[in-house]
């Protein structure tokens, strides 16, 4: 579904990622982590275009996208989210996901004209998101956990078939961290996902592959299993 090749980002003589190679199959979550600075974060800015690589490529449905604008990459049908919710206060639930869902040769503001509302997308996507009793509630009355939800109902609402998460379950307390688990698992198979997140039985659970980022390069790939165990892993970012 997606693949990077010798992805490489230098800022100056600081190597953020360096001959980065990885493949996404279709359907499937791929967890991605590492301790802070492991070029994560850097990685997915890397694929939605926030940032071009320095040399390498990233193949998505036969097209190589590396150096495109975001805009672009986002109308392919690969959206993200962010390590800090980004929303309109004022805004409800119901109003976020139709801009989202706003046809992309449309302007901001048609988004909100009668032509087209997106109602049963917007319903279809809030019930995903847990979020189906909350659509006329203005989004700074909603919980953090909410929030965190609405970020992940707006992907959703862009038809997004690659879908890169940065961090979803950051600051959310046990049984929020649960609901999002529960989530990710109604999205599973419909939707090519790679997870950034420090939960790692979070991360165990959901994902089908992990990859380990350390100083910018792969450490290792496998099933959760297998790189729990992995005794470099353990050493590198589990600190055992």
């Amino acid at each position: 579904m997606l693949s990077i090749e010798g992805l490489t980002k230098e800022f100056g003589s600081l190597v953020a990622v360096e001959d980065l190679n990885l493949e996404l199959e279709p359907g499937e979550i791929h967890g991605l982590i590492g301790p802070n600075g492991a070029g994560k974060t850097t990685t997915i800015n890397l694929i939605t275009g926030e940032l071009s690589p320095t040399r390498g490529t990233i193949t998505y449905k036969g097209e190589n996208i590396a150096g495109r604008s975001p805009t672009a990459i986002a109308n392919m049908g690969i959206g993200r989210s962010f390590q800090v919710v980004q929303y309109f206060p004022e805004m409800t639930v119901r109003k976020h996901l139709r801009l989202a869902a706003r046809d992309s040769k449309r302007t901001v503001l048609s988004a909100f004209t009668p032509q087209e509302d997106y109602t049963e997308e917007i319903e279809e996507v809030a019930e995903i998101a847990h979020l189906d009793g909350e659509l006329d509630t203005v989004a700074k009355n909603l919980s953090h956990g909410e929030q965190r939800f609405l970020d992940i109902a707006m992907v959703l609402a862009m038809e997004s078939e690659v879908i890169l998460f940065d961090e979803p379950a950051a600051g959310l307390n046990q049984s929020e961290t649960e609901e999002v688990r529960q989530i990710f698992e109604e999205m599973r198979g419909d939707y090519t996902m790679l997870v950034i997140e420090h939960d790692i039985d979070l991360v165990r659970a959901l994902s089908d592959r992990i990859t380990v980022l350390h100083n910018g390069s792969i450490l290792t790939t496998g099933s959760p299993d297998d790189v729990v165990a992995n005794e470099t892993v353990k050493e590198v970012y589990l600190g055992e």
